[in-house]
């Protein structure tokens, strides 16, 4: 039970990790993003306007929800990762030859065990497939806490500063079903964000494992070994900015579905009436929240892990 347990471990610190050093970037993007009270045409002056005017704290406003969302959905999202990357150092399913007597009936021959392992197997040939079905996965644990958490950062109402408060007036006027509005965006969402970062992460790491070989000539450490913390803090670095970068605007319009309660038809009359670029807005805090928090998280999750591995060892 134990063992199982600290496989969840890891991803955890890397969520908790991110939301306590960005939040306050992420409430300056969110109100940015979605043309909220204060917002400004860059969220650098829409977190200055928001800490003169409302306080530094409204910066940490709708904290609670992110920790409690990030602590579960990372856990799930990284313990998926690394046991369908696992797949790859394992044997394929030995297939049926026609010496055996169920060859000519190949679905009855066909084993759930079986198919999903294949399936695990061919999601683990690409870090970005992996990353893909892992971000799928949070999805369904995330929308609740973001869309929680996106209100009480919209809001300027004292009543609803609490994200607690805020999650009993969502399902006091829309029940259930408010705490997954825009659920097709996130989804989307997350799985291209999840398969980008993650893949790119995993790219990095190699390219860097090889970089490092041979440049010093020395053996590389194996897949699984760490990577020295500042090469760990490049690689998630990179490959969060290079993420964010790409597909920003998805946020962008995830972000004002949730934080306004409105659909697609509201999305692009705001984009006609606004700007376009409207969905590039918070980019630059969104980059610098990305690069650094990022780098530092992936350290911590790197770290985690490699303590929670030698637990497991040692107690087996």
């Amino acid at each position: 039970m134990i063992d199982w347990a600290l496989t969840f471990l890891p991803g955890a610190a890397q969520g908790m990790t991110t939301v306590v050093l960005g939040q306050p970037l992420d409430s300056a993007k969110t109100r940015a993003q979605a043309c909220g009270p204060l917002a400004a045409r860059s969220a650098w002056k829409t977190m200055l306007d928001v800490a003169r005017e409302e306080g530094v704290r409204s910066l940490y406003r709708g904290t609670g929800p992110p920790l409690i969302m990030s602590a579960t959905k990372r856990s799930l999202q990284y313990a998926l990762w690394d046991s369908i990357r696992a797949e790859r150092s394992c044997n394929k399913p030995p297939r049926a030859t026609h010496s055996t007597p169920m060859a000519s009936h190949p679905f009855r021959s066909l084993h759930v065990n079986e198919l999903l392992r294949s399936v695990a197997s061919w999601l683990g040939e690409s870090p970005f497939r992996s990353g893909a079905c892992a971000g799928a996965a949070g999805t369904f644990i995330g929308c609740p806490f973001h869309v929680i958490k996106l209100r009480t950062q919209y809001s300027t109402r004292r009543s609803t500063r609490n994200a607690w408060v805020c999650a009993a007036n969502i399902f006091r006027s829309e029940g259930i079903k408010g705490y997954f509005h825009g659920f097709g965006y996130h989804l989307l969402k997350d799985t291209c964000f999840a398969g980008c970062y993650l893949g790119f992460y995993d790219v990095n790491r190699r390219w860097l494992r090889a970089w490092c070989t041979s440049s010093t000539g020395t053996e590389s450490p194996g897949i699984e070994e760490r990577l020295p913390t500042e090469w760990t803090f490049v690689a998630g670095c990179t490959a969060s900015m290079v993420t964010w970068a790409l597909l920003y605007p998805l946020d962008t319009v995830k972000t004002i579905v949730q934080a306004r309660c409105v659909g697609t038809l509201a999305v692009v009359e705001l984009l006609r009436r606004e700007s376009p670029l409207v969905i590039y807005r918070g980019l630059g805090v969104s980059l610098l929240r990305a690069g650094p928090i990022s780098g530092v998280s992936m350290v911590v999750y790197e770290y985690v892990k490699s303590r929670t591995d030698r637990w497991q060892k040692e107690w087996r």
